[in-house]
């Protein structure tokens, strides 16, 4: 039940910061298209159509449905992510659950100059667990390399592969931030251990990502050198579903 609690807790800190950040991005995209039914009816003013205009109007209709389309997408992933349902266990792609947090994060990412690069293996085999979990998990280790580099940008890697002796998926997140010292190394998945400045997390979300590892029967271990960045390499077993 306590861990239940934190996975909640740590979830809704999780949404407040996912809020704040999209809300430009929803912003952009509708000014945009305020900006194009404004420049509709003003060509609308000015007399009757001909083919030029048309094809026009053409473009400007579908530069509208892309970008609606686009902030319908971001208000579902929000809207799911936020949901508190019971957790389901059943077959996950872990590189589509990786690719749908990349999009939630694009805006946090763009502002902080953060260029992403993903090695997503498609021929790994789906993992037996939660989607709800999992989504979990890569959306904290995304938004921590991001602040990471939040101060001078850099760059967010994402591979994923199967070790066919061991069999197990592995998810190697890294960042060219900051980096870890090895004292802090040792703490990292401590509850409420957090090096980020006061109001910027109270320290669940590595802790909360660690124990839904452990759950699975999988690890997580990080490489950080200060200054140059680190990397979180998840393994998850295949031969092993959720304890319990």
């Amino acid at each position: 039940e306590t861990h239940e609690k934190l996975l909640h807790k740590d979830k809704m800190a999780s949404l407040g910061k996912l809020a704040a950040s999209v809300v430009h991005e929803i912003n952009n995209p509708i000014s945009g298209i305020l900006n194009l039914l404004a420049l509709i009816q003003r060509i609308m003013g000015e007399g009757p159509l001909g083919e030029t205009e048309i094809q026009q109007f053409r473009s400007y209709i579908h530069l509208m449905e892309t970008e609606t389309g686009r902030i319908s997408r971001i208000v579902s992933n929000l809207l799911a992510f936020s949901r508190q349902s019971k957790l389901t266990v059943s077959e996950v792609e872990l590189n589509r659950i990786i690719e749908k947090a990349l999009f939630l994060n694009a805006n946090l990412l763009k502002i902080n100059r953060i260029k992403v690069d993903t090695h997503l293996d498609p021929t790994i085999p789906k993992v037996m667990g939660s989607e709800d979990q999992f989504q979990q998990i890569m959306m904290n280790l995304i938004s921590n390399a991001a602040e990471a580099m939040e101060a001078v940008g850099g760059t967010l890697s994402i591979e994923t592969f199967h070790t066919q002796e061991e069999n197990r998926v592995v998810i190697m997140v890294g960042d060219t931030g900051v980096g870890i010292s090895r004292e802090n190394q040792k703490k990292l998945f401590e509850p409420f251990f957090t090096t980020k400045r006061k109001g910027k997390g109270v320290g669940l979300g590595l802790s909360v990502v660690y124990g839904i590892i452990q759950e699975y029967g999988g690890n997580i271990t990080v490489t950080s050198d200060v200054g140059k960045g680190s990397t979180f390499k998840v393994e998850l077993p295949l031969n092993n579903g959720k304890k319990g």
